[in-house]
């Protein structure tokens, strides 16, 4: 019985584990979207040119993609209850760092820190996610996870926003961005609580010893191809989320954080029943419009002069990009075991860290030599690429979930 509801999953989506899974992920959220939006100001506050703004805020997800040889083996063989503490407490330590220090080398100090926090959370959460869902409900489980990051950015960065201008009234801009680090911290803090609630792994000694050397856990060959997928759709991901309050300054458009509320709206309605909808009619019918409507609202939103315009970007994007991204979660933990997940899940977050940190480079390369308007009709070309890559590993996706179905059988 133990070893078949190990393989299964629990019988239903909202479980206790599961529960407390979304409410640390909504923690995260808030606490991200409340200060990532706000790294390329907070940089050029500090004085920091265009290009190494782009630096500064890519680099975070660079540290996170360095540590990846090392995040698969965390995840696979220690209790990932554990490690979502010890990474809430982490990024409790970079937002006091930043509340503390403002200058650029104490940024690239405290930036690292929290990079390396990044590295493990999302990944740690995901793979939790996966294990306390239903074996055959993954894609909705999964689009049912998203809600909490979803929901909280539909809040954050207006929050973040409105935290600084609080604290710039008071005392000046310093004191502002002192408010907004203190916040992220506390938040942190808090999320302690439910990540305290979830049940240990409890690993067998058997189980953590068939994984192998350190070395196979880094990532998994079978993934690879989502993984570049992902790399591909996050390039534009990115930039949206580090460069659209500076986009709305040189357009003249006031209100750009209403761009935020409409897209995390958008994305909390989308990612469920997507999930839902994709377990129902198949891949194709959703992967192909999400992916295709996405690579449009990069014309639309770099073609925005006003916020009606913005917003229907924001909303054209939301959609694609929930309709597509519980799949690709999914699909990576689908190809693999359930005890290698966590090695399926960090071969995902290469992929998403190596976007995440190259978007904002590249936007800060072509916003140097062009506009932000420019940099985001450009971002629909890595688009274009994840949908003929699609195309491509399709097939391979599903004779790799037919070897492990006949693995399974008795």
């Amino acid at each position: 019985m133990e070893k078949e509801s190990r393989i299964t999953g629990p019988a239903t989506i909202w479980n206790k584990n599961f529960i407390c899974v979304m409410i640390s992920n909504f923690m995260l959220c808030m606490a991200h979207f409340s200060i990532n939006p706000l790294v390329a100001t907070y940089a050029e506050f500090l004085h920091a040119t265009p290009r190494l703004i782009g630096l500064l805020a890519g680099m975070f997800f660079g540290v996170a993609l360095a540590m990846r040889p090392f995040t698969g083996t965390v995840v696979t063989k220690i209790d990932k209850k554990k490690l979502l503490v010890f990474v809430f407490v982490l990024g409790a330590v970079a937002n006091i760092g930043y509340a503390l220090f403002h200058s650029i080398p104490a940024f690239v100090a405290f930036r690292i820190i929290h990079g390396l926090q990044f590295s493990l959370v999302g990944l740690v959460l995901t793979t939790l996610a996966g294990d306390n869902v239903p074996k055959d409900k993954m894609i909705s489980g999964i689009g049912i996870f998203g809600i909490s990051g979803a929901s909280a950015s539909a809040i954050a960065p207006s929050i973040g926003d409105s935290l600084i201008r609080f604290g710039m009234g008071i005392r000046g801009e310093t004191f502002g961005f002192t408010i907004l680090f203190l916040y992220g911290a506390v938040i942190f803090i808090i999320a302690i609580i439910p990540a305290m609630m979830i049940a240990s792994d409890n690993k067998t000694k058997e189980e953590v010893a068939s994984v192998g050397a350190w070395y196979k856990t880094i990532f998994s060959i079978h993934a690879l191809p989502i993984m570049f997928i992902v790399f591909m759709v996050m390039i534009p991901h990115s930039m949206i989320h580090t460069y659209m309050f500076d986009f709305g300054r040189e357009q003249g458009i006031a209100g750009i954080s209403i761009f935020y509320l409409a897209l995390a709206i958008t994305l909390t309605v989308t990612r469920p029943l997507s999930g839902m909808l994709t377990d129902k009619l198949g891949l194709e019918k959703i992967m192909y419009p999400g992916l295709t409507l996405m690579a449009v609202s990069m014309f639309v939103i770099g073609s925005s002069n006003d916020l009606v315009m913005a917003v229907v970007g924001a909303v054209m994007f939301a959609v694609g990009f929930g309709s597509t991204q519980p799949s690709f979660s999914a699909m990576c933990m689908q190809m693999e075991s359930p005890i290698k997940r966590g090695v399926a899940s960090n071969t995902l977050y290469i992929g998403l860290d190596l976007g995440l940190f190259l978007g904002p480079v590249v936007g800060g390369v072509v916003r140097d030599v062009g506009n932000f308007s420019i940099m985001y009709r450009t971002a629909a070309v890595p688009i274009v690429i994840a949908i003929i890559a699609f195309a491509i590993i399709l097939p391979v996706y599903r004779r790799r979930i037919n070897e492990l179905e006949d693995m399974d059988a008795p």
